[in-house]
């Protein structure tokens, strides 16, 4: 008796899996392609689209030709270091190189190092006439243009000579007066435009000039 062979289950028969169809397998293979594409966009795309940074053009101070308030706007150097380098160029012209900062009233190694990234030196003047313009030398704020140097070949007045009206002279005629500068002779100028002078005793409510000042100027001047 020969032994009958072992059924077979019906491929619907229930609890038996089904494969996948190969049309549902492509869309799903479709369907997770998608989803990746979608995914590395969202990750990336903002990488594609970023341009390169470009570096920042630096738009350095000049020493030679900013002004008072200028330069007190430089990062650490604030409006008593800006006083400082205005006196600096008025006493010693241009500045020829930045490093020359390190000449300045005030200004130690530290604060060079600190503000020295910020400053640079333009053509310097190359007549005497450029370098008494006041391009070289600015008002301080809401002030009068400085005065320029006396012009070469001015002549201290010499006794005997015409005494000079303060009243009515001249910037480079108050220059010929003793003890008197450019400073003083424009400080003498704007002290007469406010009131002028009634004796020679009011120069001494002159910026700059004393009683010993008015002394050696009492021979050499007159207020009519």
């Amino acid at each position: 008796m020969s032994a009958s062979p072992l059924p077979t289950p019906a491929a619907n028969a229930p609890g038996s899996p089904n494969p996948p169809s190969r049309g549902a397998q492509v869309a799903l293979g479709v369907f997770l392609a998608v989803l990746l594409g979608l995914l590395a966009v969202r990750g990336y795309g903002n990488r594609f689209r970023a341009r390169p940074t470009e570096p920042a053009t630096v738009d350095l101070t000049d020493l030679n030709s900013a002004d008072q308030t200028e330069l007190a706007q430089v990062p650490g150097v604030g409006p008593k270091m800006a006083v400082a380098v205005v006196d600096h160029r008025r006493v010693h012209g241009p500045f020829k190189s930045v490093d020359e900062l390190r000449n300045v009233r005030g200004v130690g190694p530290v604060t060079f190092e600190k503000v020295r990234p910020h400053f640079r030196v333009g053509p310097l003047p190359t007549s005497p006439a450029e370098i008494t313009t006041t391009s070289f030398y600015p008002p301080a704020p809401g002030s009068a243009p400085g005065p320029k140097p006396a012009p070469a070949g001015v002549k201290k007045i010499q006794p005997g000579e015409p005494p000079i009206n303060v009243n009515i002279a001249s910037l480079e005629e108050l220059q010929r007066l003793p003890g008197v500068g450019p400073v003083t002779a424009q400080a003498i100028i704007t002290s007469r435009t406010a009131a002028p002078f009634q004796t020679t005793n009011d120069l001494d409510k002159v910026k700059g000039i004393g009683p010993k000042t008015v002394e050696k100027l009492r021979p050499f001047v007159v207020v009519r």
